[in-house]
């Protein structure tokens, strides 16, 4: 908490934020590193010999057909999580910073100019706040809200 009086952007919301967000990946990190350095070293390995030889061939690219890597179901696994994890991340991340209030006033900010520009006025919307989100009601001719 010390570092928190030092920063000044740094709230007490942002450090449990950040927190949580390392946690997360502390806990799905470590098993699926854990899993890939037994998965490779089940494959063997090969001495090192130097940087030359291990950069020689950054330039080569191999081309395998979907056929040859789709049959090792394992790697087709790691290669499908692979590409699925970063989508998941992303869910993840904005969950985290996505729902703050300092990111739904950017939102809001961006939703009035964006209204503003195309012509329109945000002075007939009434803004209700419920316990944990925000409800735009627009209306132009005077209604009841539900």
């Amino acid at each position: 908490m010390e570092s928190m009086s030092s920063n000044y952007g740094l709230n007490e919301g942002l450090y449990v934020r950040l927190m949580c967000l390392a946690s997360v990946e502390i806990l799905g990190t470590i098993p699926a590193c854990s899993f890939i350095i037994a998965y490779n070293f089940k494959l063997g390995y090969t001495h090192w010999v130097s940087w030359a030889d291990t950069h020689s061939d950054f330039s080569r690219v191999i081309q395998v057909s979907s056929m040859e890597w789709k049959s090792d179901h394992t790697l087709y696994s790691l290669l499908e999580f692979f590409r699925w994890s970063l989508v998941a991340c992303a869910f993840i991340f904005f969950a985290f910073f996505g729902f703050a209030d300092e990111a739904r006033r950017h939102y809001r900010l961006v939703y009035t100019s964006l209204v503003n520009r195309i012509g329109l006025s945000t002075s007939n919307a009434k803004l209700i706040v419920s316990s944990n989100m925000y409800v735009l009601w627009l209306f132009q001719a005077p209604c009841q809200l539900p």
